[in-house]
């Protein structure tokens, strides 16, 4: 006799003589969002105040998405199919025995579920997640720097906003040139717009960059914080490799004590997009 099934995870539903799972590919969907936001720095908050703002449907009887369920799915091992058999005493629910893999259909892949705990991990160090309304580092933990090889740090300085090499931050050494954040978003963004897929390139990777050019080009402010936050958690699954050379190519060290300028001549960067081969992007013409 088959054992009926009693309940499954909010993304998917039970069949109808309940004894098999079936997936819902809408509730999917909005399981990845809820990861790729998590991993491009957002928090629990956010994610669910922004669910709530475009009416996604929360999964359970709640009528809004909050945070606490937010951090629940994100933990949440079932997500990538395993099952946990519990007991429950006193209203309080208890493992028993080992997880159970590939029980559930998988929503995500093990990649994204890692990267989003480790993206939850280093918001929890910093204090929370981003709460504000316009997502203003669209390329967060992807560059690094040309010369030295270290992290390009976004950094803010009142109004003057600026990609720097972190040894420059922190006083290491490297080359004291920064780029002004707005010029080198307007560059990588005009890049990507201008840019033709390497023939080489997997369909998977044609469609996200397809869906990063039609992103770009539907930016308005009615839309703004969504397709801002869509860009920034594409990138980090699009771009393999993003080298930024503020200096130029020959650049001259200086003291080491100089003052960190900005937007230099013969600035430059060259991105990789997986599977394709590196572009070099140069400053828009003013």
């Amino acid at each position: 006799m088959v054992k009926k099934l009693t309940a499954c995870p909010g993304w998917l539903e039970l069949s109808e003589d309940r004894t098999s799972f079936v997936f819902m590919p809408e509730r999917a969907a909005v399981v990845r969002q809820i990861f790729e936001a998590s991993i491009s720095g957002l928090g629990g908050y956010t994610i669910a105040k922004q669910l709530n703002e475009n009416k996604v449907p929360p999964f359970g009887p709640s009528p809004k998405w909050d945070q606490s369920t937010i951090h629940n799915l994100l933990c949440n091992r079932a997500t990538l199919g395993e099952h946990q058999p519990k007991r429950y005493r006193n209203r309080k629910e208890f493992p028993v025995g080992d997880p159970i893999p590939h029980y559930y259909p998988a929503v995500i892949e093990e990649s994204l579920f890692e990267a989003a705990q480790a993206a939850r991990q280093k918001n929890l160090a910093s204090g929370r997640g981003r709460k504000g309304r316009v997502i203003t580092n669209l390329f967060a933990r992807i560059p690094t720097c040309a010369y030295c090889g270290s992290a390009v740090k976004f950094h803010s300085n009142g109004h003057a906003k600026s990609l720097i090499c972190s040894r420059v931050l922190a006083r290491l050494g490297c080359y004291r040139m920064g780029w002004s954040y707005r010029d080198f978003e307007g560059a990588f963004l005009k890049l990507v717009s201008t840019y033709q897929p390497d023939p080489k390139m997997q369909r998977p990777e044609r469609d996200m960059l397809a869906d990063l050019v039609t992103r770009i080009g539907g930016l308005s402010e009615s839309n703004l914080y969504d397709s801002r936050l869509r860009i920034a958690t594409t990138l980090k699954a699009l771009v393999s490799e993003l080298t930024i050379a503020s200096a130029g190519p020959n650049p001259s060290l200086g003291k080491p004590d100089a003052r960190i300028r900005r937007n230099g001549p013969g600035r430059y960067f060259e991105v990789t997009f997986r599977g394709g081969s590196p572009q070099t992007g140069f400053p828009v013409d003013k």
